[in-house]
């Protein structure tokens, strides 16, 4: 299988080739989802006839090495495993796509990597610190926390409790496979970060955020947008956080633009 090392802590992270000609494209899926999600989104496969794909798993998730301990998911520390990444691959830059967990992971890239990145395309995150009072935070919370006896069938029930629906069957088989602890130490991580930057105004790197309009961080996404200058935001109307990822009509044309605009320079 093919693996990075972090030489930081030495996790092995998991990543795919997924081949292609063009550009560059590094997708990252959402918390809990493996790479096979970014494999499957539609909005990636549109991007596949003109550009060279690859994905990887989030430490804590899928086929990537699973630390229990919560230091372990600190932004820098991730942002290596990118890096990592990217120097075993040959590649100096990479236009990244990332989908809510893995947006969040992208904003840190911009501000701990940013020469590593030719383009941001950002779905479903922001760069400040996580708010405690977003219903997202207490019902992921509560539901690894049933999972650290339960396994992760709780945290499956309790999702599906939550949203008065059930998960499809590859949703839930994939959902299933994950490490409870490990992603405990993940999300305890994020609340702990803090603001990704301290100045928002000095970012350089091309960047596309964009997310539900009735996303919790909704607002604070808008908010980067007006203070990266080189941010383009874009509002999906009827859309919530889970299906945002899967817009193609409004969104590929917008990345596409933010790809050829970034290859100009």
């Amino acid at each position: 299988m093919p693996y990075v090392i972090n030489k930081v802590d030495g996790v092995r992270i998991y990543f795919e080739d997924g081949g292609g000609d063009g550009p560059p494209v590094l997708a990252y899926t959402g918390f809990g989802d493996p790479l096979e999600d970014a494999k499957d989104n539609p909005l990636v496969l549109a991007l596949a006839p003109d550009h060279h794909l690859y994905f990887a798993d989030h430490r804590g998730q899928g086929r990537s090495d699973k630390p229990h301990d919560t230091a372990a998911y600190a932004l820098r520390t991730r942002v290596g495993d990118t890096v990592a990444l990217l120097d075993h691959l040959g590649l100096d830059r990479v236009h990244l796509l990332g989908f809510s967990w893995g947006a969040r992971l992208g904003f840190a890239m911009g501000e701990h990597a940013s020469r590593r990145v030719t383009s941001l395309a950002l779905c479903g995150n922001q760069p400040y610190a996580w708010d405690p009072s977003w219903p997202a935070v207490p019902l992921l919370t509560s539901a690894l926390d049933a999972a650290q006896t339960g396994g992760m069938q709780a945290f499956v029930d309790a999702l599906e409790s939550a949203f008065g629906d059930e998960l499809s069957p590859l949703a839930r088989e994939r959902v299933l496979a994950n490490d409870p602890r490990a992603l405990r130490a993940a999300l305890r991580s994020a609340m702990v970060e803090g603001d990704i930057s301290a100045d928002l105004t000095a970012w350089r790197v091309p960047c596309l955020i964009y997310l539900a309009t009735d996303d919790d961080m909704y607002a604070n996404a808008e908010r980067a947008a007006t203070e990266i200058p080189t941010a383009r935001f874009l509002a999906l109307e009827g859309h919530s956080h889970l299906s945002a990822p899967f817009e193609v009509d409004q969104v590929l044309p917008a990345v596409r633009a933010l790809i050829a605009g970034a290859e100009r320079g």
